[in-house]
């Protein structure tokens, strides 16, 4: 028996759609490092550690207490915020930068990449603002959600100053 013509395409674009599935599932996906090396380059000499800050319109100017932990005096020159990421709408972006602080006008304010969002997911972070920190190697190095009350927000202090202690450095 045999079979009609358009059985035989149907059945070569099934498989066809199978084959692509199964290409896209094994390919490698970029991690959370990987999408901030095209702006860690670019911010600063390489002592410095690289940050990123992963931001949303609904977060207030108080939420974003995180971003003034990397404004010390004794941090910023180790530590370089090289982009700050936002969930939301494209259109968002403009209200974001009103709510960061002066000092930030400088850095990159960039859609988040899905990537970034599922690197964070799985790392347990699904709430913004949240403080990314890598290693020189590009390695995640520390993540944290913005304080949520003073002592946490004097802790996170401490641990960001304690960052910049890297023997690499």
């Amino acid at each position: 028996m045999r079979l009609p013509t358009t059985w035989v395409m149907a059945l070569a674009a099934l498989l066809l759609a199978v084959v692509t599935v199964d290409v896209v599932r094994a390919a490698p996906r970029a991690t959370l490092p990987e999408s901030l090396r095209p702006y860690a380059r670019a911010a600063g000499p390489a002592q410095q550690v690289q940050t990123a800050v992963l931001v949303q319109k609904a977060d207030c100017t108080g939420n974003l207490r995180i971003l003034h932990v990397l404004h010390r005096p004794n941090v910023r020159d180790k530590l370089r915020l090289s982009v700050v990421w936002f969930v939301g709408a494209p259109s968002d972006s403009t209200a974001i930068r009103q709510l960061l602080p002066a000092w930030t006008r400088t850095v990159p304010l960039v859609h988040a990449p899905t990537t970034v969002l599922s690197e964070m997911r799985r790392l347990g972070h699904r709430e913004t603002p949240a403080l990314i920190v890598l290693d020189q190697r590009g390695g995640i190095r520390f993540t944290a959600l913005s304080p949520r009350s003073p002592r946490e927000f004097a802790g996170l202090q401490r641990i960001v100053e304690a960052l910049t202690w890297l023997e690499e450095l």
